[in-house]
Protein backbone atom coordinates (compact mmCIF):
# COMPACT_ATOMS: atom_id res chain seq x y z
CA UNK A 1 0.00 0.00 0.00
CA UNK A 2 2.82 2.43 0.84
CA UNK A 3 4.41 1.52 -2.48
CA UNK A 4 1.28 2.68 -4.36
CA UNK A 5 1.29 6.00 -2.46
CA UNK A 6 4.94 6.39 -3.33
CA UNK A 7 4.18 5.73 -7.01
CA UNK A 8 1.33 8.26 -6.94
CA UNK A 9 3.63 10.91 -5.44
CA UNK A 10 6.33 10.18 -8.00
CA UNK A 11 3.78 10.29 -10.83
CA UNK A 12 2.35 13.61 -9.61
CA UNK A 13 5.83 15.10 -9.27
CA UNK A 14 6.83 13.86 -12.71
CA UNK A 15 3.63 15.27 -14.18
CA UNK A 16 4.32 18.70 -12.68
CA UNK A 17 7.93 18.55 -13.83
CA UNK A 18 6.89 17.48 -17.32
CA UNK A 19 4.38 20.30 -17.57
CA UNK A 20 7.31 22.69 -17.10
CA UNK A 21 9.15 21.32 -20.17
CA UNK A 22 7.46 23.57 -22.78
CA UNK A 23 7.96 26.58 -20.51
CA UNK A 24 11.66 25.77 -20.08
CA UNK A 25 11.99 25.32 -23.83
CA UNK A 26 10.33 28.68 -24.48
CA UNK A 27 12.54 30.48 -21.98
CA UNK A 28 15.66 28.83 -23.47
CA UNK A 29 14.59 29.88 -26.97
CA UNK A 30 13.97 33.46 -25.81
CA UNK A 31 17.41 33.64 -24.21
CA UNK A 32 18.97 32.17 -27.35
CA UNK A 33 17.21 34.72 -29.58
CA UNK A 34 18.21 37.63 -27.34
CA UNK A 35 21.87 36.64 -27.11
CA UNK A 36 22.03 35.91 -30.84
CA UNK A 37 20.56 39.34 -31.64
CA UNK A 38 23.08 41.02 -29.34
CA UNK A 39 26.02 39.12 -30.84
CA UNK A 40 24.84 39.97 -34.34
CA UNK A 41 25.05 43.72 -33.60
CA UNK A 42 28.85 43.41 -33.32
CA UNK A 43 29.20 40.62 -35.86
CA UNK A 44 27.55 42.69 -38.61
CA UNK A 45 30.09 45.47 -38.08
CA UNK A 46 33.00 43.08 -38.49
CA UNK A 47 31.27 41.40 -41.43
CA UNK A 48 30.99 44.80 -43.14
CA UNK A 49 34.75 45.30 -42.73
CA UNK A 50 35.38 41.77 -44.03
CA UNK A 51 33.05 42.44 -47.00
CA UNK A 52 34.88 45.67 -47.84
CA UNK A 53 38.47 44.47 -47.48
CA UNK A 54 38.48 40.65 -47.62
CA UNK A 55 35.62 39.65 -49.96
CA UNK A 56 33.46 38.76 -46.96
CA UNK A 57 35.95 36.29 -45.48
CA UNK A 58 35.86 36.67 -41.69
CA UNK A 59 38.81 34.29 -41.28
CA UNK A 60 40.90 36.58 -43.49
CA UNK A 61 39.90 39.52 -41.29
CA UNK A 62 40.98 37.57 -38.22
CA UNK A 63 44.30 36.61 -39.84
CA UNK A 64 44.91 40.26 -40.79
CA UNK A 65 44.38 41.25 -37.17
CA UNK A 66 46.64 38.44 -35.94
CA UNK A 67 49.49 39.50 -38.23
CA UNK A 68 49.07 43.25 -37.80
CA UNK A 69 51.98 45.42 -36.69
CA UNK A 70 49.63 47.14 -34.27
CA UNK A 71 49.33 45.45 -30.87
CA UNK A 72 45.76 46.67 -30.48
CA UNK A 73 44.71 44.86 -33.67
CA UNK A 74 46.56 41.69 -32.63
CA UNK A 75 44.75 41.82 -29.28
CA UNK A 76 41.44 42.23 -31.09
CA UNK A 77 41.89 39.06 -33.21
CA UNK A 78 40.86 36.58 -30.45
CA UNK A 79 37.85 38.76 -29.65
CA UNK A 80 36.65 38.66 -33.25
CA UNK A 81 37.35 34.94 -33.45
CA UNK A 82 35.37 34.31 -30.25
CA UNK A 83 32.48 36.35 -31.65
CA UNK A 84 32.48 34.33 -34.89
CA UNK A 85 32.48 31.05 -32.94
CA UNK A 86 29.68 32.32 -30.70
CA UNK A 87 27.50 33.43 -33.63
CA UNK A 88 28.05 30.07 -35.36
CA UNK A 89 27.07 28.22 -32.17
CA UNK A 90 23.93 30.35 -31.80
CA UNK A 91 23.00 29.69 -35.43
CA UNK A 92 23.41 25.96 -34.86
CA UNK A 93 21.17 26.16 -31.77
CA UNK A 94 18.59 28.16 -33.73
CA UNK A 95 18.53 25.44 -36.39
CA UNK A 96 17.96 22.78 -33.72
CA UNK A 97 15.03 24.82 -32.41
CA UNK A 98 13.37 24.93 -35.85
CA UNK A 99 12.47 21.24 -35.66
CA UNK A 100 9.38 19.50 -34.34
CA UNK A 101 8.50 19.86 -30.65
CA UNK A 102 9.88 16.43 -29.58
CA UNK A 103 13.12 17.15 -31.45
CA UNK A 104 13.34 20.56 -29.80
CA UNK A 105 13.03 18.92 -26.38
CA UNK A 106 15.64 16.32 -27.38
CA UNK A 107 18.01 19.10 -28.50
CA UNK A 108 17.39 21.00 -25.27
CA UNK A 109 18.33 17.96 -23.21
CA UNK A 110 21.24 16.58 -25.25
CA UNK A 111 22.52 19.34 -27.57
CA UNK A 112 22.02 22.54 -25.59
CA UNK A 113 24.47 25.38 -25.20
CA UNK A 114 25.70 25.03 -21.62
CA UNK A 115 25.97 28.77 -21.00
CA UNK A 116 22.47 29.40 -22.35
CA UNK A 117 20.90 26.58 -20.35
CA UNK A 118 22.66 27.63 -17.15
CA UNK A 119 21.47 31.21 -17.61
CA UNK A 120 17.96 30.00 -18.37
CA UNK A 121 17.88 27.82 -15.26
CA UNK A 122 19.21 30.64 -13.06
CA UNK A 123 16.51 33.04 -14.30
CA UNK A 124 13.78 30.42 -14.74
CA UNK A 125 10.27 31.38 -13.74
CA UNK A 126 7.89 28.53 -12.98
CA UNK A 127 4.51 28.59 -14.68
CA UNK A 128 1.73 26.11 -15.00
CA UNK A 129 0.96 26.32 -18.69
CA UNK A 130 -2.02 24.07 -19.32
CA UNK A 131 -1.51 23.68 -23.04
CA UNK A 132 -1.92 20.40 -24.87
CA UNK A 133 1.85 20.12 -25.26
CA UNK A 134 2.47 20.73 -21.58
CA UNK A 135 -0.14 18.22 -20.43
CA UNK A 136 1.00 15.60 -22.96
CA UNK A 137 4.66 16.09 -22.04
CA UNK A 138 3.88 15.88 -18.32
CA UNK A 139 1.75 12.77 -18.75
CA UNK A 140 4.39 11.03 -20.88
CA UNK A 141 7.17 11.83 -18.43
CA UNK A 142 5.02 10.67 -15.50
CA UNK A 143 4.12 7.44 -17.31
CA UNK A 144 7.74 6.76 -18.27
CA UNK A 145 8.99 7.27 -14.72
CA UNK A 146 6.23 5.16 -13.15
CA UNK A 147 6.81 2.33 -15.64
CA UNK A 148 10.56 2.51 -15.00
CA UNK A 149 10.07 2.37 -11.22
CA UNK A 150 7.59 -0.53 -11.55
CA UNK A 151 10.04 -2.39 -13.76
CA UNK A 152 12.92 -1.87 -11.33
CA UNK A 153 10.66 -2.90 -8.43
CA UNK A 154 9.62 -6.06 -10.27
CA UNK A 155 13.22 -6.99 -11.08
CA UNK A 156 14.32 -6.42 -7.48
CA UNK A 157 11.37 -8.41 -6.15
CA UNK A 158 12.15 -11.37 -8.37
CA UNK A 159 15.84 -11.15 -7.63
CA UNK A 160 15.29 -11.30 -3.87
CA UNK A 161 12.50 -13.87 -4.11
CA UNK A 162 14.78 -16.27 -6.00
CA UNK A 163 17.51 -15.73 -3.49
CA UNK A 164 15.09 -16.42 -0.64
CA UNK A 165 13.94 -19.65 -2.33
CA UNK A 166 17.44 -21.17 -2.24
CA UNK A 167 17.72 -24.16 0.16
CA UNK A 168 19.23 -23.22 3.47
CA UNK A 169 18.94 -19.49 2.80
CA UNK A 170 16.10 -18.86 5.26
CA UNK A 171 17.65 -21.09 7.89
CA UNK A 172 20.86 -19.03 7.91
CA UNK A 173 19.22 -15.59 7.51
CA UNK A 174 16.59 -14.16 9.77
CA UNK A 175 14.34 -11.40 8.55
Amino acid sequence: MIYRYFILCVAASALLLGIQAPNLLTQYQQRLAAQYAEAMVYYRDYQTIADTHFDGDMQALIRAHQTSDEAAFRDEAPIIEKLVVRVNAFEQQLQLQQQSYPNQLWALVWQHDEELLTGTMEQYSFNVPLTQQAIATGALIALAIVVLIDFIWLVLKRLFRRRGDEPGYRANHRF
